[in-house]
């Protein structure tokens, strides 16, 4: 018998896309928990009215259902796998009727946005597991299928095709490979007469994997919230490519207290703000080893510089001196002292000032997934470790106040 999932265990869903030929469905089940032995216990379908009805009369069927078949031959409690006609997800049409068939380019469209938002539920769950079939269905379900698993699939979910031996594949009796071999009757199509019979025991099932790019490491924060359509998401994922690829500026923008990179801006305090243009004016320097500078390595003239950009970048120039008369910069004289003290209470305290407000900014970069290499980042060992930006070598740094139009915090 097949043991129902503990609570902290993952649930493992088979998802499959089914048109008129739901027999893809227990076949892959087959494949899964018999040849590979892997857990199943959830099945869910997304189909058309016309397919609903085909699964409900040759699957669940609680007599002659295929599904119960498989379960009896195979002494599997079908209570353990969750399948029944609430788990089939039938696509709406433009009208929002439920489709017969996806035929038009209209029909295309809802069906690829309904394909993608369903994955997307189901990988957002932290405690799910998810094998995708896209062995069934029209062409267009099975390819916006993979797509949405390129979108939205993590690494321990799957995508595969069912391959099925030529002359068992379209028969309308073969659902699966039964433990004692059956014999099928070959009818001639137009007449109906039979012309031969082949036994189950020759039949092959092959559950080919199918490699597919997962995106996930590239996708946007605002992707876990629905109503966005599949052009949408895709059209996002090209934003997030292109920024990972293309050549950009950073701009440090004193007014608008953000940094911004293409279309991407980031919100920061004063102190991140201040801390982020002073490594960013250390790697435009070339100080230290390749931009990444120990503490011990600035010094107060670096301060100086780099509160005089931001204060001017305003309207009016400040020194160093006049950290106090500007608002909510007070903590810079703090900062110059605990910088150049020797003593280790000091040192430990900048320390933590640095560790602490780096690990905000990346914080926030993260919310706007910034690629890491504006990210401010470390490197060496404790007591030796260095701060900076890795940014490439052919990209500038800009200290104006000209925000690209398009970026907003």
């Amino acid at each position: 018998m097949t043991p129902c999932p503990a609570a902290d265990q993952p649930r493992h869903i088979l998802l499959c896309v089914a048109g008129l030929t739901p027999q893809i469905i227990t076949e892959t089940l087959y494949a899964l928990t018999q040849q590979r032995g892997e857990q199943v216990d959830e099945i869910r379908v997304i189909t058309t009215l016309g397919g609903r009805n085909r699964i409900l009369q040759t699957l669940l069927d609680k007599e002659n259902g295929k599904f119960f078949a498989f379960c009896r031959d195979y002494n599997i409690d079908p209570g353990s796998i969750r399948f029944d006609e609430t788990r089939i997800r039938l696509l709406d049409g433009p009208d929002g009727r439920m489709l017969s068939d996806i035929r038009s380019v209209e029909d295309n469209a809802f069906a690829a946005n309904q394909i993608c938002e369903i994955v997307r539920k189901l990988t957002s769950h932290r405690h799910t597991r998810l094998h995708a079939s896209a062995a069934g269905g029209r062409k267009t379900m099975s390819i916006y299928l993979t797509a949405a698993m390129q979108l939205f699939g993590r690494p321990e979910d799957r995508l595969s095709h069912v391959l099925v031996s030529e002359e068992f594949e379209m028969h309308p009796d073969f659902f699966y490979i039964p433990p004692t071999p059956q014999e099928l009757d070959v009818k001639e199509r137009s007449s109906g007469q039979v012309i031969k019979r082949i036994s189950t025991a020759d039949a092959e099932i092959h559950l080919a994997d199918i490699p597919f790019i997962r995106l996930q490491g590239v996708r946007s924060e605002w992707w876990p919230a629905s109503g966005h359509s599949y052009s949408d998401f895709v059209q996002q994922a090209q934003d997030d490519l292109d920024l990972r690829d293309s050549v950009h500026e950073l701009h440090i923008n004193a007014r608008q207290k953000t940094i911004v990179v293409a279309n991407r801006a980031i919100k920061l305090a004063e102190r991140e703000l201040f801390i982020y243009a002073l490594l960013a004016y250390m790697r435009e320097q070339g100080r230290g080893e390749n931009g990444f500078v120990r503490l011990d390595e600035i010094a107060t003239a670096d301060l100086d510089i780099v509160f005089r950009r931001l204060t001017a970048a305003k309207g009016k120039e400040y020194s160093l001196a006049d950290s106090r008369l500007v608002s909510r910069y007070g903590f810079l004289s703090t900062l110059e002292q605990e910088l150049v003290s020797p003593r280790p209470k000091d040192r430990k305290r900048i320390t933590q000032t640095f560790r602490e407000t780096v690990s905000r900014i990346k914080r926030k970069c993260d919310e706007q997934h910034l690629p890491e290499r504006y990210l401010v980042t470390t490197s060496g060992a404790p007591g030796t470790l260095r701060y900076g930006i890795r940014m490439r070598p052919s990209e500038r740094i800009t200290w104006d106040d000209q925000v690209p139009p398009s970026a907003t915090p």
